[in-house]
């Protein structure tokens, strides 16, 4: 259950941080700028949290610390990158779905690469989302 809900309120987050963003880009500021602000805006609230809980644990790999930078390039500044320029140019309510996507693709790259079962039932629902995105696209025309 409290994946559950982390789910939701991750989502409701991400529905909310938009509007932000094109309040933001729509005034001219720069994407890389938004980027930097973003990115140390996470690390400053991040840093805070860290030192509130004292959860501080020095116990990790290397390995795992590449696998969350790699994971911070493509989805903290690649991705945060097209997607401040997606809603600097277009409408939040296109944009921020087909961006939301983003399932998809990690189920897609887990099925090849992590060897994660994709059942005809996930594939069904992938599908839908596929369809549902290019409904909210035709719709912008």
């Amino acid at each position: 259950m409290k994946a559950i809900i982390f789910a939701l309120l991750t989502s409701l987050m991400w529905g909310i941080a938009p509007v932000f963003f094109k309040l933001a880009l729509k005034g001219g500021l720069n994407p890389i700028i938004a980027l930097v602000f973003h990115n140390l805006s996470g690390f400053i609230l991040a840093s805070i949290f860290l030192v509130i809980t004292q959860n501080i644990s020095l116990n990790f790999s290397l390995k795992e610390i590449i696998f969350v930078a790699l994971g911070g390039m493509t989805s903290g500044f690649l991705g945060v990158f097209f997607f401040f320029n997606a809603v600097r140019e277009g409408h939040i309510s296109v944009v921020a779905p087909i961006a939301s996507v983003a399932p998809l693709w990690g189920a897609l790259i887990a099925f090849l690469f992590l060897g994660e079962a994709l059942s005809w039932l996930r594939v069904f629902g992938i599908l839908l989302v596929v369809c549902g995105i290019v409904l909210i696209s035709l719709s912008s025309k």
